[in-house]
C-alpha cells in the first residue's frame, strides 16, 4: 500500500507514518505539482483542502481515500471525487481547541482595547483606553460543530451567554439558547458578538451577506474563525464603516497574503491575524496523529474517523 502526502515531512514523521501501518510507503512532495509523477500506484493520498484535487485523481486511478489535512475540503470536492467511490476525510477535532483559544485572545483584546493601548505605547503615550467586560455579553455562534463548542465552553467560563445556530434543533449543553440557521435573523439582533463557525459549502458561500449585518444590534462585534467563502467581505467593510458592527476580527481573508492596498489593514477598528490561529507549536504532532490513526484503520479495513459526506460537503 502506498500514502502520499502532499507536504514536506522530515524522515522522522515518514517514519512514524510507515511504522503506524506497517507495510506502507510513504511518499511526501512539496506540491501538487511535484507529486502528480508518484501518484500512478497510489492508495492513498493526504494534502490540503484548499488544494485542487482534481489533478491528483486523475493522476491515481487506485486512489481509495483521500485525507485533508484541514477541516475545509472545499477544493476537494471536484467531479472525479464526487464521481468515484472514494472515501474523503478530514481534519476535524484536531484544531478546536487552538482556533478557539485564538478566537477568545482575538475577543478579549477588542473587548479591553488591547490593539489600542499597543499603539499608543509604540507612540510613548500614556493613554487610557475605556474597555469592557465580556462578563453578560451573548455570544452567537453559527455553525456548532467542534469548534463552535469549544469556543462555547470557553466563552462560558467567562460568563458569557451563548446563542448556538446549527441546521437542526438539538439539545445542546453548552448553549443558553438554540436556533436553527433558518431562522438566524431572528436572533441576530440579540448578540452583542457573532462568531462565524461554519464550513465552507456552496450553501455558505457569503452567508454573512449586507442583510445579516443590517439585521445585528448596532454596536455588535464579528468574529470570523471559519472560512473567508463564508463573509461577504464588503458586506463587513461597509457595516464597519457605518459603525453598525462595532469591530471585527478575524483570522482568514478572501486574497491571502492580503494585499498591501487592502482597505482592511487601516481600519482602526479591525483586528487581524494572517491565518495562524491553528499554528502552535504541535501543530504537526496534532495532524500527523490523527493521519496516522486512519491509516493504521485504512491498512486494517476498519472504519476511519471524520469520514465527508461529499454531497453535504462536511
Amino acid at each position: 500500500m502506498k500514502l502520499v502526502v502532499i507536504n514536506k515531512l522530515s524522515p522522522a514523521r515518514i517514519a512514524a507514518l510507515e511504522k503506524a501501518a506497517p507495510g506502507t510507503a510513504v511518499e511526501a512532495y512539496a506540491s501538487v505539482k511535484e507529486a502528480l509523477p508518484h501518484l500512478a500506484d497510489a492508495d492513498a493520498v493526504a494534502m490540503w483542502g484548499f488544494h485542487d484535487a482534481e489533478p491528483v485523481l486523475l493522476a491515481a486511478p487506485r486512489l481509495r481515500w483521500v485525507h485533508s489535512l484541514s477541516d475545509g475540503v472545499e477544493k476537494l470536492l471536484t467531479p472525479s471525487m464526487m464521481a468515484r467511490p472514494v472515501i474523503l476525510t478530514n481534519s476535524r477535532g484536531v484544531h478546536d481547541s487552538t482556533v478557539s483559544e485564538h478566537a477568545m485572545a482575538l475577543l478579549l483584546a477588542w473587548y479591553h482595547r488591547l490593539p489600542e493601548a499597543v499603539r499608543n505605547q509604540d507612540a510613548h503615550q500614556w493613554k487610557r483606553p475605556k474597555g469592557d467586560t465580556i462578563r453578560g455579553k451573548k455570544l452567537l455562534i453559527a455553525g456548532f460543530g467542534g469548534i463552535g463548542k469549544a469556543l462555547a465552553a470557553k466563552a462560558r467560563a467567562f460568563g458569557m451567554e451563548i446563542i448556538a445556530v446549527k441546521r437542526s434543533l438539538t439539545p445542546e449543553p453548552l448553549a443558553d439558547k438554540v436556533a436553527a440557521t433558518e431562522d438566524i435573523m431572528t436572533v441576530l439582533p440579540e448578540a452583542d458578538v457573532i462568531a462565524a463557525a461554519l464550513p465552507a459549502t456552496a450553501e455558505t458561500e457569503k452567508f454573512f451577506s449586507a442583510e445579516k449585518f443590517d439585521a445585528m444590534k448596532e454596536g455588535a462585534f464579528f468574529l470570523n474563525i471559519a472560512r473567508a467563502t463564508v463573509v461577504d467581505e464588503e458586506a463587513m467593510m461597509d457595516a464597519l464603516r457605518s459603525g453598525r458592527l462595532a469591530g471585527a476580527a478575524m483570522d482568514v481573508f478572501s486574497r491571502e497574503p492580503l494585499p498591501a492596498d487592502h482597505p482592511l489593514w487601516d481600519m482602526q477598528n479591525v483586528i487581524m491575524t494572517p491565518h495562524v490561529a491553528s499554528m502552535t507549536p504541535d501543530f504537526w504532532d496534532r495532524l500527523l496523529a490523527l493521519l496516522e490513526e486512519n491509516l493504521a484503520a485504512f491498512a486494517e479495513g476498519a472504519p476511519l474517523k471524520n469520514v465527508i459526506d461529499k454531497t453535504k460537503g462536511y
